[in-house]
């Protein structure tokens, strides 16, 4: 006992947790694909904690506006563990920028450029397979599109569900 709470109250505590929301949320499972909500992920180190958090294949979900912050780490990071990337927001010109004319890295086999994240869900939902991680984990603020990060964690969610 600690602090007055059982052993057997704390452990069923940790199982019953769910998580908080925006925050490597698993939305949901589809087909085989789960998808996850780490929506509060506005700088490229808390998008590189993300993709640091799985081991499957990953369907990475990068954008949203710029913080004008270094991407160089993260963009390593996608190149040796991420196998499809999708884009979205003011941030995916500079994103793709990064790619463009440049052979001297691995790139994930897909880069998709989308203007929104409903686009992008809809992308990733094409290029996900069985066993894949989706992501969202923008490494950008929302700002772009959204009024704050929680917004656009719902609207992922929203779309998500309203996936088949």
């Amino acid at each position: 006992m600690s602090a007055g709470i059982s052993v057997e109250a704390m452990q069923e505590a940790i199982r019953e947790y769910k998580g908080a929301p925006h925050r490597l949320e698993l939305v949901r499972e589809i087909s085989g694909v789960c998808w996850y909500n780490d929506s509060i992920a506005t700088a490229p180190e808390r998008t590189i904690a993300a993709i640091q958090s799985f081991s499957e294949p990953i369907v990475l979900m990068l954008g949203g506006k710029d913080k004008n912050l270094p991407w160089e780490d993260l963009i390593d990071l996608v190149n040796h563990r991420v196998d499809h990337l999708v884009v979205f927001g003011q941030l995916s010109d500079k994103i793709m920028a990064y790619y463009r004319g440049n052979t001297t890295f691995r790139v994930p086999q897909t880069i998709d450029q989308c203007k929104t994240l409903e686009q992008a869900v809809k992308v990733a939902a094409d290029r996900s397979q069985p066993g894949d991680v989706v992501l969202l984990a923008p490494g950008g603020t929302s700002f772009d599109e959204f009024k704050d990060f929680e917004e656009r964690g719902e609207k992922f969610r929203e779309w998500v569900w309203n996936l088949s």
